[in-house]
């Protein structure tokens, strides 16, 4: 299996910013955002709709190596959930994901491994982005058209896997992506 970090260059970048909120205990969190899971039909299969203003509406503070935390302080956060209870209602569930690609990894000219984005400026134009602001999919079969600066959808199936390799968070959220649905409509 690859590793995160071969593929996540922006999160070690990220990372080493020092970038994060402060966080709240997950059950105390409340958002402006409409946290009420939402369904769509699509092909005949009912899945949860999911985007970053349910993604992203959440503090999530960052513990690792490029904050400067001990080793003693990483372990304690690695312990540490924060995320919320209404975002746990997708982990593991089929979703439409609605967000921005960043390509990691091209085979045949196909996205077989990109990060979804919030937005544009969550890569390369603008703020660092939080963990919760992106997501690193993976993709079955041939992969997924490349399909940059505007949004696009996709299915799959959506898990909350914080993730630290050598002392750094490099992901919170990944997808096994099923089917590329193209730029939204």
């Amino acid at each position: 299996m690859t590793s995160p970090r071969s593929f996540i260059g922006i999160g070690m970048i990220m990372l080493l910013a020092g970038f994060g909120a402060a966080a709240t205990p997950a059950q105390a969190q409340t958002p402006a955002v409409d946290t009420t899971p939402h369904k769509v039909m699509l092909a005949g299969t009912e899945l949860f709709a999911l985007g970053f203003d349910k993604l992203s509406a959440f503090p999530y503070k960052i513990t690792d190596a490029g904050t400067g935390a001990t080793p003693e302080e990483i372990q304690v956060a690695m312990k540490v959930d924060q995320v919320p209870a209404w975002i746990k209602t997708y982990d593991n569930q089929r979703v439409v994901l609605t967000g921005y690609m960043m390509p990691l990894q091209l085979e045949n000219g196909r996205a077989k491994k990109f990060v979804m984005m919030r937005d544009i400026n969550t890569c390369c134009y603008g703020a660092v982005p939080n963990m919760n602001d992106y997501v690193v999919v993976t993709m079955k079969g041939q992969g997924a058209e490349n399909v940059q600066d505007v949004p696009v959808e996709l299915t799959g199936v959506f898990r909350i896997e914080q993730r630290y390799e050598g002392g750094y968070v490099v992901s919170l959220f990944v997808m096994d992506g099923e089917k590329f649905l193209g730029a939204k409509k």
